[in-house]
C-alpha cells in the first residue's frame, strides 16, 4: 500500500513537472500546485518556448508515455472540440518505445492461455513485427497450420494506465473547481469519456468482441472482410487473429499491379455499409489498418476503436443529409434536435441563425463538390459553439468520414464520395417512411406509454413522500425568476387596489353614519368633511390606479 502511494506521488510530480517544463506553468499555478514540481536542467538551444502550443502538447504527451499518447490519439478524433492545428499535431503522435523481451511475452501468453507456448503454437516468431506502448505483435502459426498474428499486452501497462488516469481525474476535477475555462470546457466530463475509451482499448477482450461482430457483418459485404479471431487463443492480455497478407492501402498503386479506382470504391462502399446499414463501424480506418490483397480485396485490422449508431441515429443522419442536400435549415435543425444534441439551455433562435449562415456557405456549391465529412464537421463546430453536447459516436463518425475521404481522394481523385454514399442515404430515407418501420415504432411508443401509465402511481407516491419530507428541490432559471417577479407585481398591485377601495368605502361609510347618528352641530358638521374626504380619497384612488396601469403589470 505504501509503495503504491509513493509511486502515485512520484508520478504526480512527473506530470506537473512536465506541464511546467513544456510551457504550461500557468495551469500548474492556477491549480495551486507549483510547489509540487521538480527542477530540471535547462536546454542549451531550441527552447520549448519557441515551439508552437500544438507541438508542445505533442511533445508533452510523448514524454509522459503510453497513457498520454493514447489520450492524445483519442483527442485527435475530436475535431469538434479542438482546433485543426492541434488535431494535425496530435495525429503525429508515435509510440517511441522499444519492444519487450520474448521471455516476457512468452510468460504472459502461457499464464493467460494456461498452456506451454509449444503446445499452443506450431511456430512463434521471437522477433516482434511491431511494438507500441500498449503491446506488441508477433507472427505465429497454430498447431492446425493457420498463420496468425498474436498481440501481447505490455507488462505492467494496466498499472501504469490506472495510476495516470487516477491522477488526471484528480487534476481535472481540481481544474474545474479553480479554473473558469476548464469549467466551461467541461474538462472532467471530457476526460472521463476519453478514459473510458482508453480502458476499452487496452482490454484485448473488448477488441476481440468488436472484431467478431465486424467479422459477422462482413459476411454480407462482397469485397471487404475482417480476419477471424481465435477465441481459444485470446484473453484480455492476448489477442490472436488470422494473418493478413497484402499491401497497405496507400501502397497498392497502379504501378504495382493494383486497380486504385476499384480499391477506392470497394473500401468506401464497405465502410459506408458498416455505418449506414449495420450501425457498427471501424472507428480508426487509417492506412495502417487497411490492407489490400492481390485480388484488390479490402481487409481491415485493429478494432480497438469502433463507432456505434442506433437505428434512430442513422435515420436522423439521413434527415441531416436531406437537409444539407436540399439546403433546408429547418430540416438540419430538426435532425440536431432528434439526435439530442441541442439541450434545453441552448438559444435555439441563435443556433438556427448560425445554421442558416452555414447553409449559405454551401448554397452555390454543387452537391457533387461538397465534402460530406467537412459539412458534418462544420455542423458539429456550430453546435459546439452553442455548448451543444455531441455524442462520442457521432464524433467518431466524423473522424471516420474524414479518413475515408482522405484515402479515396489519394487513390482515386476523380471518384466522388457523394455518389457512393447516395444509395445508402436513399435506402435510409426509404426505411424512414416504411409502413412496417412506422408500425413498429408506433407499437414501441405505445408500450412505453403503457409502462409510463403503470409506473405513474408509484412515481407520484415517491414525489409526495419527498414533498412531505421537505426535500423537494426546485430549479428556477433567470428568465423564470423574471416571470415570477412580474406575476408577484401584478398580484401585489391588485391587492393594493382592493385595499384602497376597501379603505375608501370604510371612510365614506363612517362619515355618513356618524353624521346621521348625531343631530348636534359639531365642528365636523360645520366643515364639508364628506366633500373634502371624498375628493382626497378619489384623487388617491385615481393616482394608484394610474400608477398600476402605467407599470403595465395589471
Amino acid at each position: 500500500m505504501l509503495k503504491r502511494r509513493m509511486r502515485y506521488l512520484s508520478r504526480y510530480q512527473d506530470i506537473l513537472t512536465a506541464l511546467y517544463h513544456y510551457g504550461f506553468g500557468q495551469i500548474v499555478r492556477d491549480l495551486g500546485l507549483l510547489d509540487k514540481t521538480r527542477q530540471r536542467k535547462k536546454k542549451k538551444k531550441n527552447s520549448d518556448d519557441e515551439l508552437s502550443v500544438a507541438k508542445r502538447i505533442r511533445l508533452l504527451c510523448e514524454e509522459l508515455g503510453p497513457t498520454f499518447i493514447k489520450l492524445g490519439q483519442l483527442a485527435s478524433t475530436r475535431s469538434d472540440l479542438f482546433p485543426t492545428h492541434i488535431i494535425v499535431e496530435l495525429e503525429k503522435l508515435q509510440d517511441h518505445v522499444p519492444s519487450f523481451s520474448f521471455e516476457e511475452a512468452k510468460d504472459i501468453i502461457e499464464e493467460e492461455l494456461h498452456a506451454p507456448l509449444t503446445e499452443l503454437f506450431q511456430s512463434f516468431s521471437e522477433q516482434p513485427l511491431a511494438a507500441a506502448s500498449i503491446g506488441q505483435v508477433h507472427q505465429a502459426e497454430l498447431t492446425s497450420g493457420e498463420k496468425v498474428i498474436v498481440k501481447v499486452r505490455r507488462p505492467h501497462i494496466q498499472t501504469i494506465v490506472s495510476t495516470d488516469l487516477a491522477i488526471l481525474s484528480d487534476l481535472t476535477e481540481l481544474a474545474e473547481d479553480r479554473i473558469e475555462w476548464a469549467r466551461r470546457f467541461r474538462l472532467a466530463s471530457l476526460f472521463n469519456e476519453f478514459a473510458d475509451a482508453l480502458r476499452e482499448e487496452i482490454n484485448y477482450a473488448t477488441e476481440a468482441k468488436n472484431a467478431e461482430r465486424l467479422f459477422r457483418q462482413s459476411s454480407d459485404t462482397v469485397h471487404t472482410s475482417v480476419p477471424p479471431i481465435f477465441p481459444t487463443h485470446s484473453t484480455r492480455k492476448v489477442l490472436t487473429q488470422a494473418f493478413v497478407e497484402g499491401k497497405k492501402i496507400t501502397e497498392a498503386t497502379f504501378d504495382k499491379g493494383y486497380d486504385q479506382d476499384l480499391i477506392a470504391e470497394r473500401f468506401a462502399t464497405g465502410l459506408f455499409e458498416q455505418i449506414f446499414v449495420h450501425g457498427f463501424f471501424h472507428g480508426d480506418p487509417h492506412p495502417g489498418n487497411i490492407f489490400v490483397t492481390e485480388a484488390n480485396e479490402i481487409q481491415l485490422i485493429d478494432f480497438g476503436l469502433v463507432g456505434r449508431l442506433t437505428s434512430d441515429m442513422r435515420q436522423n443522419l439521413a434527415l441531416l443529409v436531406i437537409g444539407l442536400k436540399s439546403r433546408h435549415t429547418d430540416k438540419v435543425m430538426d435532425a440536431l434536435l432528434n439526435m439530442d444534441i441541442v439541450h434545453e439551455e441552448v438559444n435555439r433562435d441563435r443556433l438556427r441563425d448560425d445554421l442558416d449562415t452555414l447553409r449559405l456557405k454551401y448554397y452555390d456549391v454543387p452537391m457533387s463538390e461538397i465534402s460530406l465529412a467537412s459539412a458534418i464537421q462544420d455542423m458539429f463546430a456550430v453546435a459546439y459553439d452553442h455548448n451543444c453536447i455531441i455524442p462520442p459516436d457521432l464524433t467518431v463518425l466524423g473522424k471516420t468520414l474524414l479518413s475515408i475521404e482522405s484515402i479515396v481522394s489519394h487513390l482515386s481523385p476523380t471518384l466522388r464520395i457523394i455518389d457512393l454514399v447516395e444509395p445508402f442515404g436513399k435506402k435510409l430515407i426509404k426505411e424512414r417512411y416504411d409502413p412496417r418501420r412506422i408500425a413498429r415504432k408506433t407499437q414501441n411508443e405505445f408500450l412505453d406509454l403503457v409502462q409510463t401509465v403503470r409506473s405513474f402511481p408509484k412515481e407520484l407516491h415517491k414525489l409526495l413522500k419527498v414533498t412531505r419530507g421537505g426535500k423537494l428541490k426546485v430549479s428556477i432559471s433567470v428568465s423564470e425568476i423574471n416571470d415570477l417577479i412580474h406575476k408577484f407585481d401584478r398580484i401585489s398591485n391588485k391587492l393594493a387596489f382592493s385595499v384602497v377601495l376597501l379603505s375608501f368605502s370604510i371612510i365614506m361609510a363612517g362619515v355618513i353614519i356618524g353624521g346621521a347618528l348625531t343631530a348636534e352641530n359639531t365642528i365636523l358638521t360645520q366643515i364639508p368633511a364628506i366633500e373634502i374626504g371624498l375628493t382626497i380619497t378619489s384623487l388617491m384612488f385615481l393616482w394608484i390606479i394610474w400608477a398600476i396601469f402605467r407599470s403595465g403589470r395589471f
